[in-house]
């Protein structure tokens, strides 16, 4: 659990490409906050919902505050004004409405969590330099209407973090540290001791979604040189696969969390990493000269599923039902 907790974490907060994607595209906020450190008229440089926000911040509004440097220009959104920028990021902006709520919450408590009580924060401390996925997305590229639907997914998330403003999550007295994954294997996983409210609970629809079930092949050659590219690994050749792949343990979500390669036994998640799958909910077997891995969800499990989310969510589930059923024993407060 130790090993993917960095990984989690990091995947809480991908807020920076989007908050300067919807700046830029909004109306160019950078410069706007280089005429605000200057005195100069603002109006003719921003324009847009997120510049206003911008502005907003610029204002003095009250709660706590993320501090943004954009070209050595420092400003800063209020949290508030920043999460429809993490929520974009981290969830499908087409989920339903109550999906888009439990990651509002989710965000929001991940920020409280690591500010610690303090009432602003520089942006480089959310740990951002841990990410390396690619959103996909470019500042000022794409059509008219490619940016008419990012209007339009922002637009979502900010209904999200208004109609939960200042919801969080707590555990006795303490924030918890809310993980969430975007498709369960059918299961979510038991956290360690220090993590209570991560429990297993079933999330069954999961294995409905078009994206449940990938298949994944490599050469024997490929596979062994993908293997022995895992830090101290000891080295396996073609010839000795695939007889020498071996589950020796997996919890009871069907997760792998050790197998045998070679002679050497290694981590679910090495392997996962090491193979690019999707999650370490994984079956490695071998036909002629090719190996295949076939992989049930994505992400590490823990947590909320956010397809599951979104099934209850249809379902008429209500945010607040959803995050008790995947964090147990919590309690959702407004501060």
């Amino acid at each position: 659990m130790r090993k993917w907790l960095v990984f989690g974490v990091a995947m809480l907060l991908t807020p920076w490409l989007l908050s300067l994607v919807w700046m830029r595209t909004a109306g160019q906020a950078v410069a706007a906050g280089q005429e605000l450190e200057s005195g100069a008229e603002q109006s003719d440089l921003i324009e847009g919902e997120a510049a206003d926000s911008v502005k907003t911040a610029a204002d003095g509004t009250a709660g706590k505050k993320i501090l943004i440097r954009r070209n050595d220009i420092q400003t800063f959104l209020t949290l508030e004004d920043y999460l429809p920028g993490v929520i974009v990021c981290q969830m499908n902006p087409d989920y339903s409405p109550e999906a888009l709520k439990c990651q509002a919450v989710i965000a929001r408590t991940y920020i409280y969590r690591l500010m610690e009580g303090r009432s602003e924060i520089h942006e480089e401390e959310l740990d951002l330099d841990y990410l390396g996925a690619d959103t996909g997305v470019r500042p000022g590229a794409g059509s008219l209407g490619d940016k008419e639907r990012m209007a339009g997914n922002m637009e979502r998330c900010r209904q999200a973090a208004q109609e939960t403003a200042g919801v969080v999550m707590k555990y006795e007295d303490r924030y918890v540290l809310p993980l969430f994954h975007a498709i369960s294997a059918g299961r979510t996983r038991k956290g360690e001791e220090d993590y209570p409210y991560l429990q297993s609970v079933d999330s069954r629809r999961d294995t409905l979604r078009e994206d449940y079930l990938k298949t994944m092949e490599w050469s024997r050659s490929e596979f062994a040189g993908l293997i022995n590219r895992i830090p101290d690994a000891q080295p396996v050749s073609a010839d000795q696969l695939p007889d020498q792949l071996q589950t020796v343990k997996k919890d009871d979500s069907e997760y792998v969390l050790q197998m045998k390669i070679g002679a050497k036994t290694y981590g679910g998640e090495e392997i996962q990493y090491a193979l690019g799958l999707p999650s370490s909910c994984f079956m490695l077997e071998g036909e002629g000269d090719m190996i295949r891995a076939s992989v049930r969800g994505s992400g590490h499990g823990y947590g909320l599923s956010q397809a599951g989310a979104d099934s209850m969510a249809s379902d008429g589930w209500e945010y607040e039902d959803i995050l008790n059923y995947y964090y147990k024993n919590i309690s959702l407060v407004t501060e």
